[in-house]
């Protein structure tokens, strides 16, 4: 029990805060400005861990003046670099971020660079990864024929198959099988189904669409809370904070979900845990540096959703 396999994507984020998001021609004086690490992959491995799970994470970067950054933000956080493959021709994977100073909205530019040079042959050196986690996790920020690789691999090991399906880009749709909880914000899911969001209606009938491939639906909504069908009355609120910054909500959400799951918590009550972790997040600036310890989030799911009442 306990233990959560992540793979993905690291890419370093070059962040900064602008009094608002710029238009097309538009330049904007902006500041300041942060270079941290991030990912999906890693912010979600580093959410998990801090949640107090034992976890393994595979990515790969480049031979460059970002790798040694790299390795000691692992080492700062407590994940092993077994698992950190090393791209000879690739660069490290770099995402600009733009986060309006008024409200934490961003805007964000992914080039995964060695991320999409993650191989079959990767996953499948490193199979061990796949075969001793309760709990797997991945995203589509990496290449995503390694990624089917990885998903298969820890479904056919008996493992819980996460999926949070971000970027949205042309996939697929067989590997869903595989799959035993979907995690799309409100836009993913509708670009994923073809159903344009017009209120809770056809957030509803999205995640209809999606049980029919899936299981477990749970649709993020931002500031709004999670969706989730296979829940009493669906509709579950976010906890009410002083948002700075929304970029690592969603990471936050899903890593912190995978750490709570994997300890055998039951779908309700590991919501009620990520939905917090992903409010704390937001009172922070940045991805993988704003996601909260085990303590955080617990305090407050006891102060704001009913602590250990089961």
């Amino acid at each position: 029990m306990n233990k959560v396999t992540v793979f993905g994507s690291y890419v370093m984020d070059l962040t900064t805060l602008s009094p608002h998001i710029p238009v097309v021609g538009e330049t904007v004086f902006s500041g300041p400005f942060k270079m941290g690490p991030g990912g999906k992959g890693f912010n979600q491995a580093v959410a998990a861990r801090k949640a107090g799970s034992d976890v393994k994470f595979m990515t790969k970067i480049g031979k460059d003046l970002f790798a040694p950054f790299v390795k000691n933000a692992f080492d700062r956080f407590g994940i092993t670099k077994e698992y950190l493959l090393e791209s000879d021709t690739a660069g490290t994977g770099v995402a600009l971020i733009i986060v309006d100073e008024n409200n934490g909205n961003n805007a964000i530019a992914v080039a995964p660079e060695a991320c999409n040079e993650l191989t079959i042959d990767d996953v499948k050196r490193n199979r061990d990864i796949f075969t001793s986690s309760d709990v797997f996790l991945t995203q589509f920020e990496a290449n995503l024929d390694a990624t089917y690789e990885a998903i298969k691999l820890a479904r056919d090991s008996g493992a819980r198959v996460l999926l949070n399906p971000a970027p949205v880009k042309e996939f697929d749709h067989s590997i869903l099988k595989y799959v035993d909880v979907i995690m799309p914000n409100e836009i993913e899911a509708s670009l994923m189904t073809g159903i344009p969001l017009d209120g809770m209606d056809s957030i509803e009938e999205i995640a209809s669409e999606l049980k029919k491939s899936v299981d477990t639906v749970l649709i993020t909504l931002g500031g709004k809370g999670v969706y989730c069908p296979s829940v009493n009355g669906g509709l579950v609120p976010a906890c009410k904070v002083k948002t700075i910054d929304t970029t690592g909500a969603g990471d936050a959400f899903a890593g912190v979900f995978a750490a709570y799951l994997s300890r055998g918590e039951g779908l309700e009550r590991a919501i009620d845990y990520a939905r917090a972790g992903a409010a704390i997040s937001t009172t922070r600036f940045g991805t993988s540096p704003s996601m909260p310890e085990r303590e955080e989030i617990e305090a407050l799911v006891n102060e704001m959703i009913g602590g250990d009442k089961k």
